[in-house]
């Protein structure tokens, strides 16, 4: 059980499909952030829009906020609705700020731009509520009037009126940070204005009120920071000014030790000089569009200030690590459940089911890690590698076909011919059950071609016949010394070798059946077959194949042969004899011939057990392995079966050809009958 788990789960191409997969997400991030611009009207808008999703953005935080349960804010934190838009009260605000300071409040921000543009919305008769406004900016203290910077130059934007400079309130810039969709999830601490340090609005109140409640954030880097929302209109209760100044239901304790944001809150369906902006909490209270005013921005970054309720983005590369193990426990999955499935359509669902659970999981994940540790993971990169894993499985597999092909023909020479061309041939198609054929075949024409040469080199050194003419496993190990020496060993692994020649040999005895054959190729196009099984078969058959390809019978593959025709010599496979040898091999009858290894100027017939010629199907000349003489019907004479470039390559043989393996067979038969009568 564990050494199949583990066969299932640690695997070199599942890592490296992984690998493929984390590059297939990267490529699609560059081309997301390089594509063109595009307006709404453009018929390339949706596909753009659809492809930017895929990069890794911050949608989930809406997720994550829509689904979590708000909380209620820090008491200390007020919020004061000055309510009139433009002109605003200023006079209002001047009583509203001695209150506040009589009320025992530690520090107000008033998030109301003035500059020479709020001046000039005053009527004449009204010029002294903003006079009113400065003399109480500078009675009051811990007062923080707010400023702004354009994004692009970092240089000031809003010029505070020398008024309001005069009295020397603190400052602290108001800008928001909102994402390319226009949604405000992040927040600047500070920012570095015309070579000057700013504060944002949240952060330098704060530093007013405990300048150790942000002493940790301003030693991080000067970056956007995500907003630990916690609540809307619902949870922020914002009280009117009116009942502030006029009133007498908030003089008691209320506003003592608050920290107190005065600006202006939405209501009954109102947008008030465009400060209200989209965030992550519209979508829980059903809200299309903007949603939240400015106000409630910063009061909901001070409570996350005041509770240190951070949430912290995981480092990039564990989002892009958490890519690759899901990747790679994805393909392992999908590797295991594949052979499970009957037909196509169970496959299929199969898949849709794999990629329906992991969406639930990258879903879930980010949920989980949010919820209980603050911590935030993309979920878009890892759905984006869900989808990806299956292709990325599929290109690796093929490059996987493309370097065995290489291996299998470098291993025996670099030639288009002779045994390259046949075990370059095993991996020239990735479809799983033709490949499993051509490794089988490839396997096969391996070892009749061995034994094939054991056995000529014992008829040209002493006339010995082949034991048969229909080898098998007990031929193959009597004629092969690699074969034989495989079955001397008693260890797990010399058993598992001894296993796949005994499977090598029935699966021989299946081809030469040609009706079996036909009856297997016929039932891959029943709805019971699995074409993945054979995959399963050729993983496992690999190996062994390897090793008797590249090991046990390397030196005998290797060896050079030549065909000798009525047009010369051809150099079918190995290295070219020298000039000077040349003219030996051309007084040689016509065949195929190799060269013993003792003597390379010795040549040995491979006819007819071996021939170059010319195959039925591609029309021109091959090598063809014998591989049995088998009776084709009852009461007639055997006919030879041979293997060729393919599984469905077919020799025309020459009556030479014939002439020689009938007399084999008749020397065979003599040699039997007399062992008999022995």
């Amino acid at each position: 059980m564990r050494t199949s788990l583990l066969r299932y789960l640690f695997r070199l191409e599942y890592v490296l499909a992984s690998a493929l997969v984390l590059v297939l997400v990267w490529c699609m991030i560059v081309i997301s952030d390089n594509l063109p611009e595009t307006d709404d009207t453009s018929f390339l808008n949706p596909i753009f829009d659809r492809i930017d999703f895929l990069n890794i953005a911050d949608v989930s935080l809406d997720a994550v906020f829509a689904v979590r349960d708000a909380e209620f804010p820090d008491p200390r934190i007020k919020v004061v609705n000055l309510g009139e838009v433009a002109p605003t009260p200023d006079g209002k605000i001047a009583m509203l700020l001695y209150k506040l300071h009589a009320s025992g409040a530690r520090v107000i921000g008033l998030d109301v731009f003035l500059d020479a543009l709020h001046v000039e919305r005053f009527p004449e008769e009204r010029l002294s509520e903003f006079d009113a406004l400065v003399q109480a900016l500078r009675d009051v203290p811990n007062v923080v009037v707010v400023s702004g910077f354009d994004k692009e130059s970092m240089e000031p934007e809003i010029e505070l009126h020398p008024l309001v400079l005069e009295a020397d309130p603190a400052q602290g810039f108001a800008n928001l940070w909102p994402d390319a969709d226009g949604v405000v999830r992040r927040f600047l601490p500070r920012a570095t204005v015309a070579g000057e340090e700013w504060y944002g609005l949240p952060v330098r109140m704060l530093q007013l009120y405990d300048s150790g409640l942000v002493s940790k954030l301003l030693r991080l880097p000067a970056e956007p920071q995500i907003i630990y929302y916690t609540g809307t209109y619902h949870q922020f209760e914002s009280v009117p000014i009116d009942d502030v100044v006029f009133g007498t239901m908030y003089d008691d304790e209320y506003f003592r030790d608050a920290i107190v944001l005065i600006g202006f809150v939405n209501e009954g369906g109102l947008f008030y000089l465009g400060d209200t902006h989209k965030t992550p909490m519209g979508k829980k209270i059903e809200v299309e569009g903007p949603d939240m005013p400015g106000v409630l921005i910063h009061a909901n970054v001070i409570n996350m200030l005041l509770r240190d309720r951070f949430i912290v983005p995981v480092p990039e590369w564990v989002d892009w690590l958490l890519v690759f193990v899901l990747s790679y426990l994805s393909l392992a999955l999908y590797r295991v459940l594949r052979t499970k499935a009957r037909n196509r359509f169970h496959v299929g669902l199969l898949i849709s089911t794999m990629l329906l659970t992991e969406a639930v999981m990258v879903f879930f994940l980010p949920l989980i890690a949010f919820f209980y540790f603050d911590l935030k993971i993309s979920y878009n990169l890892m759905a984006t590698g869900a989808l990806l894993f299956i292709p990325a499985g599929a290109a690796v597999t093929k490059m996987q076909y493309h370097l065995e092909r290489r291996r299998f023909a470098r291993s025996i020479g670099i030639g288009k011919e002779g045994m390259p061309a046949v075990l370059r041939e095993a991996f020239a198609d990735d479809e799983p059950f033709v490949s499993n054929i051509r490794l089988l075949h490839a396997c096969l024409c391996g070892v009749q071609f061995a034994w094939a040469c054991e056995n000529l080199r014992r008829i040209q050194a002493d006339g010995t016949a082949p034991a048969t003419m229909l080898p098998g496993l007990e031929a193959w190990r009597e004629a092969i010394p690699a074969v034989r020496s495989v079955f001397t060993g008693r260890d797990s692994r010399s058993l598992s070798r001894q296993y796949f020649f005994r499977y090598l040999a029935g699966k021989k005895e299946e081809y030469l059946r040609e009706s079996y054959v036909k009856q297997l190729f016929f039932t891959t196009e029943l709805s019971t077959f699995n074409p993945f099984l054979a995959f399963e078969e050729w993983e496992l058959l690999l190996p062994h194949a390897r090793r008797l390809m590249l090991v046990q019978l390397h030196e005998v593959l290797q060896q050079p042969l030549y065909a000798v025709t009525a047009q010369g010599v051809l150099h079918v496979q190995g290295r070219k004899i020298p000039e000077s040898e040349q003219g030996k091999i051309r007084e040689l009858p016509e065949g195929l011939y190799c060269t013993m290894q003792s003597d390379a100027a010795s040549f040995i017939s491979l006819s007819p057990l071996c021939e170059w010629t010319e195959c039925k199907v591609h029309r021109k000349a091959e090598l063809f392995i014998f591989a049995a003489l088998v009776p084709r019907q009852r009461m007639l004479a055997t006919l030879p079966v041979y293997y060729g470039f393919g599984p469905a390559c077919e020799p025309v043989l020459a009556e030479p050809t014939m002439v020689k393996l009938r007399e084999l067979e008749q020397r065979l038969h003599l040699h039997t009958t007399d062992r008999d009568r022995s």
